[in-house]
């Protein structure tokens, strides 16, 4: 089975700035959000109402609130990758401390009774919805693969003389070329590696690639929430999403064994480095219906997002040749401008809310991958290919979160566990490799009603494939598990 890469798809392209499928899928595989109170119990507070972490699901929540809240909170995020290829394996983790939320609720009673608008509750804050700190590696030795025959492809049908242009310095191919791990002696626009020209038809090569990224995106919203007989609430959000991405990823090759005895090529290195920034607007909006005290059932939609984004890249390769290592450094940054459209989000809720005793709750949403959309915004790029590839590589994926909050006196406890579907078509990945699991837990303590405090830890287990570049007969297996502590308080008035 075709293995592509979840979460980081690790293809080498012949250009940094060269933009796929995977732009769109990496800012829409957004992490489970919400308050410390709702992650604790997994997310799933799409219809309890009265708490910013579920109206981050279901605005609509907003209007259960009586009084003002302020509240904030912190996170240390460590996680673990474990690797394996052709029966190696190689560990990497990375901890670092982030902002999950925070927020402020104002609620205003209107006075109205029956049928009529009773209240209505403004709020403003912000979510992490994204967090892309990590650090994944892997290595191995591969048989008769080289990163040449891939770029040899890309190259084919182009003049090599555009390769001495100053504006292919940053380009991978050029440099490739430039350093004769690709080269078209027989056709000026036909190109084969070192390897296959050479004749070496039996050789390994040691693999590995060092992956390391950095940076996240958030939401600011600015929310509304209407009450209107207490049995019916609505509510809105305009969110705006800011994104910063870097990644830093190098991969290298060395030569273990040949058929040729006087083989010259050593090995070589590419480091491909880039840096996104942007930021896109969408809007949320919610429906939640209480027929009795106890029951809620909600229903909420999350628009596309139409971001716009900006990317820095460079690329130094490297190659070696009886010993002597020969660079290829542009010595600059180039940039690109683009625009990702995310699909849209449809989550439907339910809860039963007994008293302030127990809270039980789950949240259906469904997420289509395939109707994310690249946008050329210079004229540089045809994306359609990538368009396509959204349709043919990603599909529809459910994710499922239950979860459980038991109150005795002044504490709170919680429980909750999230089954989150797997983005890809069966075909490209099994539902299997490419479902995550998440598990949380957490306290809450309330003081004087108006006081309060909660702890969460959530565990994410999950896996992907790191493919360093197209024709790699085998993909590096990557299990993951990402740790969030989280502590929240906050004051209601």
């Amino acid at each position: 089975m075709k293995k592509i890469a979840f979460v980081v798809l690790s293809a080498i392209a012949g250009n940094a700035f060269a933009q796929n499928q995977e732009e769109v899928f990496r800012y829409t595989l957004t992490q489970t959000q919400g308050s410390v109170r709702s992650l604790g119990a997994g997310g799933a507070w799409g219809a309890v109402g009265a708490d910013l972490g579920g109206a981050a699901i279901n605005p609509a929540g907003l209007g259960f609130y009586k009084r003002n809240e302020v509240m904030g909170s912190m996170a240390i995020t460590s996680t673990f990758n474990k690797a394996s290829y052709n029966g190696n394996e190689a560990s990497d983790t990375r901890t670092n401390f982030n902002i999950p939320n925070f927020g402020a609720a104002f609620h205003a009673d209107l006075g109205y009774t029956g049928s009529s608008a009773s209240a209505i509750t403004f709020a403003f804050g912000m979510n992490r919805l994204a967090n892309f700190q990590n650090n994944e590696q892997y290595n191995g030795i591969g048989k008769n693969t080289t990163v040449g025959d891939h770029l040899a492809k890309l190259a084919n049908g182009l003049d090599s003389n555009a390769f001495l242009s100053s504006e292919r310095d940053n380009d991978l191919i050029a440099q490739a070329w430039r350093l004769s791990m690709i080269y078209n002696d027989n056709s000026p626009k036909t190109y084969g590696s070192w390897q296959s020209i050479s004749g070496d038809t039996n050789y390994t090569m040691r693999q590995s690639e060092q992956i390391s990224n950095r940076g996240r995106i958030n939401e600011w919203y600015a929310s509304s929430g209407l009450n209107i007989g207490n049995t019916l609430y609505l509510g809105a959000s305009l969110v705006v999403q800011g994104v910063r991405f870097t990644q830093d990823k190098t991969y290298r090759e060395v030569l273990k064994e040949s058929s040729l005895p006087d083989n010259q090529y050593n090995g070589s290195s590419i480091n491909q480095f880039s840096e996104t920034r942007g930021s896109g607007v969408g809007g949320k909006f919610g429906a939640i219906i209480r027929p009795i005290d106890a029951f809620r059932l909600g229903i909420s939609y999350h628009t596309p997002v139409r971001m716009n984004l900006n990317k820095q890249y460079q690329i130094v390769t490297k190659a070696t040749y009886d010993g002597f290592t020969y660079t290829q450094d542009a010595g600059r940054m180039d940039e690109y401008n683009y625009q990702i459209i995310t699909p849209g989000r449809l989550t439907a809720s339910a809860a039963i809310v007994l008293g302030k005793f127990m809270v039980i709750s789950t949240d259906i949403e469904r997420v289509d991958f395939s109707l994310g959309k690249l946008n050329d915004k210079e004229g540089l790029a045809d994306f359609s290919f990538s368009n396509d590839a959204m349709k043919t590589t990603y599909g529809t994926a459910t994710n499922i979160r239950t979860g459980l909050e038991v109150a005795a006196g002044f504490s709170r406890i919680r429980l909750g566990y999230a089954s989150l579907g797997s983005p890809y078509q069966e075909q490209v990945v099994s539902k299997k490799d490419g479902q995550r699991h998440l598990i949380s837990g957490g306290f809450g303590w309330v003081l004087d009603d108006s006081y309060f405090f909660d702890f969460a830890v959530q565990g994410l287990i999950g896996k992907n494939f790191i493919t360093s570049y197209d024709g790699m007969p085998s993909s590096a297996s990557n299990e993951s598990l990402t740790l969030n502590f989280m502590f929240g308080t906050g004051v209601r008035f």
